[in-house]
């Protein structure tokens, strides 16, 4: 169910965004550089900050100071840019000629060329379903590019990062992938640089024009926001646009360069992808989109309102897991019912073979679990919360444990959280001296294991209530926070909700002895939400890729 208030609250942010000020212009048209509306890139953050930070009351005051205190790098970001620019594109290329990597092979077959967005943080272990093996590779690609291995020549790009973890990612790809990858900073060049330097004269004096604009100031004086605002719009006109702009060139050049068939795209209201999706329209190369998250009714990367159509570029077709994706799309948002497909989840047609690749007893072993245990799965969202409700969680799940009997919980945290987390948790283990039944699994374990061989499940809003529904898993979202439910897990009857910290002991008894009410409305939920777990997702996803394809090359 859509809050009222987060309705309101981006209605807000869009009149904010289109209204017309004293120049005659609004802020989407002050952001528009050479006929591309650029504020796109930004849109995502802006909402998340108006409506999550200003509109609390609560100034994050860390961030305005960072803001007070950065004057310099406004003045000097673009020379220390290009410093990393030609530093890392160079570094590239010694570690490429070092160490080698799988090249491109020129068989004369003149194979079709896809390119994909391959995320540092989705290189992982990885397991095969069909072979039940362990392998490096893209976590969220996967089964989509084994599929088209041998029919396609496949490119990952993704820019390398200014950390040495993102360096020995590129590294470890060039060794181990069995696909090719080319960090993005490759296709960086000084027309690039150039084309970032002009724009951000142009965007300079933009925001001095907005600074002098009466109606705009009057907006934000409604909520006293003004300087908040000034600040962050500061952040976005000196160095967001104009790395947009160098984003664009570059993609545009990598293009080119590349010559693909078709762009492969998951966070498509990321930076880098928006520049890809701009630069493939403006080169005629078609770009598929897979959802690679829950989408509400609210979120900020999917939902637009209907006067941003034409003024947002959006990849020509994007694959979502199921109906009820499908309609939020098309009917709440701008996209057109032949821009989407409904598709279900790649990744989960590994769930389909779950019992044929998973072996409880020995996952029990290598845990030391005793057998007889009920297995409690909690995946932690600390990073995602205050540390405020992560005591609530704490206090409510260890309580509760502490009267369970033949019980054990599993503890998965989310990727995303720092080490503080952990020791948050083992701090709180230890208060309650929970130590003998309570597992921490690693971070980068396969959380499909743990939902597979769980008896019960608690999570807040993650995906993977919504994996452990596939599973037939019984699901507790458990919710002390004083904000609604995100997905609307307890409203469809596939979950139960607790909302007090001393209703989560009677929620868990109860479904650890039978969860009846629930299973009734999994399989209509499956259905709306996921299409279908039948383990061939991946193969809709790559007959669609063939199609565009094959009708591509009909057309040139």
């Amino acid at each position: 169910m859509t809050d009222y208030k987060d309705s309101q609250d981006q209605e807000c942010v869009h009149k904010f965004v289109q209204s017309k000020l004293s120049c005659g212009k609004s802020l989407i048209e002050l952001t528009t550089y050479r006929g591309i509306p650029l504020w796109w890139f930004v849109d995502f953050d802006f909402r998340r900050y108006f409506i999550n930070e200003l509109t609390s009351k609560i100034p994050n005051r860390s961030a305005y100071y960072n803001r007070i205190l950065s004057e310099f790098w406004f003045l000097s970001h673009s020379y220390i840019e290009i410093l990393f620019d030609v530093t890392s594109k160079m570094l590239i290329q010694l570690t490429t000629k070092l160490h080698g990597g799988k090249k491109i092979k020129d068989n004369g077959n003149k194979l079709s060329k896809i390119l994909f967005t391959a995320q540092d943080v989705e290189w992982k272990i990885v397991r095969d379903y069909e072979s039940n093996t362990l392998k490096k590779s893209d976590a969220f690609f996967d089964s989509i590019i084994k599929n088209l291995a041998n029919r396609y020549v496949l490119v990952g790009v993704y820019p390398l990062g200014p950390s040495i973890s993102s360096l020995r990612i590129f590294m470890d790809k060039l060794k181990n992938w069995y696909v090719v990858h080319k960090p993005f900073n490759l296709y960086w060049s000084w027309d690039a640089w150039k084309n970032e330097r002009e724009s951000i004269e142009r965007f300079k004096g933009n925001l001095t024009l907005l600074k002098n604009d009466i109606t705009f100031k009057e907006i934000c004086d409604t909520n006293n926001l003004y300087s908040e605002i000034m600040g962050r719009l500061k952040t976005y006109f000196y160095i967001s646009f104009p790395r947009a702009v160098k984003n664009i060139e570059m993609a545009k050049r990598m293009i080119e360069e590349e010559n693909p068939d078709l762009i492969l795209i998951q966070n498509e209201y990321g930076g880098f992808e928006q520049a890809l999706v701009i630069a493939a329209k403006f080169k005629n190369v078609p770009t598929v989109a897979i959802q690679h998250g829950i989408i509400t009714p609210t979120h900020y990367g999917y939902i637009f309102n209907k006067e941003d159509k034409g003024k947002k570029f959006l990849p020509d077709i994007t694959c979502v897991f199921g109906q009820y994706h499908y309609d939020l799309l098309t009917k709440n948002s701008i996209y057109e019912p032949e821009e989407v497909v409904i598709t279900g989840e790649p990744r989960y047609d590994i769930l389909y073979y779950a019992d044929r690749i998973y072996d409880k007893k020995k996952f029990l072993e290598n845990y030391n679990i005793n057998s007889n245990h009920k297995i409690l799965l909690w995946t932690t969202q600390c990073h995602g919360i205050s540390d405020e409700e992560n005591v609530k969680n704490f206090k409510a799940v260890f309580k509760t444990m502490q009267n369970l009997n033949g019980v054990t919980l599993v503890i998965k945290q989310h990727p995303g959280e720092g080490a503080r987390y952990k020791k948050m948790i083992e701090d709180y283990l230890n208060r309650y001296n929970l130590r003998g039944d309570v597992v921490i699994t690693p971070k980068d374990s396969d959380t499909y294991e743990q939902l597979f061989v769980c008896d019960l499940m608690i999570t807040k809003n993650s995906t993977t209530a919504m994996e452990a529904i596939a599973l037939n898993k019984p699901v507790i979202v458990l919710n002390l926070g004083e904000e609604p439910d995100v997905v609307d897990y307890v409203e469809n009857g596939v979950a139960l909700g607790v909302y007090k910290e001393d209703d989560l002991e009677p929620a868990i008894n109860r479904l650890l002895h039978g969860d009846s009410d629930l299973v009734k409305t999994r399989e209509r939920f499956i259905r709306e939400y996921l299409y279908e777990i039948d383990g061939k997702a991946t193969e809709r996803v790559v007959s669609l890729i063939d199609e565009i394809i094959d009708k591509s090359r009909k057309t040139e």
